[in-house]
């Protein structure tokens, strides 16, 4: 196999829970089987004396091998990972957020998968969600292949935003992330790279544990109504044509978006889930 080298980048913010970046932390160094090579994290504005001494706490271990990005001002995420992209040395990069969890294998079945399909461009994996009280634990899996990608994509998010990896060619061809829609600089990835011709798959092993509980949710769902519906019917323009009937799917994305919490919940943890929204 090639010898690769890893980047990862990630992200984080004054609202994080330092035992949460800990954690995240220590699953992509102490509990992997294929260390990477080195870790890029971004501060995104001032943080609060907790999750400063995480950082610094990580710092003294890993020393060179964690490039940390102070930033004096928080600017999201789109604009906080572009400046990790840009500080990132790996022929492989891969996304992490501040909250979750990389299963043991993640980087080493990645890494193979990368180096067995020189074609593909980003990889993703499943993922499990789970929340603090123990109560969820559900298994999300994305489509394999790039047809299985345009086949669905305009449904729901092809891949899960923090399992994936990407070759550095693909941001030295000029892809970056977009604040254009907010918080949903994932999907408008997606679609500017499936619009370029560029490859996605994802592996079905579970490579993540997804935090998922419900006040993140019910936050999410409020915030990503207008801005998910107008990055998806831009992307299906620009994929399937101005006139298609997939509009329709963007148009009840927003409509479960904009539902009760309590019922935002009860179809995220039932099988309603498939027709109405899958995580992205």
């Amino acid at each position: 196999m090639k010898e690769h080298y890893i980047s990862v980048i990630i992200s984080t913010y004054k609202c994080e829970k330092p035992a949460y970046l800990d954690r995240a932390l220590k699953s992509i160094w102490d509990d992997q089987k294929r260390k990477p090579d080195e870790i890029v994290l971004v501060e995104d504005g001032p943080l609060t004396k907790e999750l400063y001494d995480v950082i610094e706490t990580w710092e003294k271990k890993l020393g060179s091998k964690l490039a940390v990005i102070e930033k004096p001002v928080n600017g999201g995420l789109a604009a906080a990972l572009n400046d990790a992209i840009g500080a990132a040395h790996g022929d492989l990069v891969a996304r992490m957020d501040s909250d979750d969890i990389s299963l043991p294998d993640r980087f080493l079945l990645q890494e193979q998968y990368m180096d067995e399909h020189p074609e593909v461009d980003i990889l993703g994996g499943s993922i499990r969600e789970f929340n603090d009280e123990g109560t969820l634990s559900a298994i999300q899996r994305y489509p394999a292949t790039m047809q299985e990608v345009l086949c669905t994509m305009y449904k729901a998010s092809p891949l899960a935003h923090p399992t994936v990896m990407y070759r550095s060619s693909f941001f030295e061809a000029g892809y970056r992330y977009s604040s254009k829609y907010h918080i949903c600089e994932d999907v408008t990835m997606w679609y500017d790279a499936a619009a370029g011709g560029r490859v996605i798959n994802s592996l079905q092993d579970v490579l993540l544990e997804f935090r998922r509980n419900p006040s993140v949710l019910q936050r999410r769902s409020r915030e990503k109504a207008w801005s998910e519906f107008l990055a998806y019917n831009d992307g299906i323009s620009r994929l399937y044509g101005r006139f298609s009937y997939k509009y329709i799917y963007s148009f009840m994305r927003m409509c479960f978006r904009l539902m009760p919490a309590s019922l935002v919940s009860f179809i995220y943890d039932s099988k309603l889930r498939r027709i109405f929204a899958r995580h992205g």
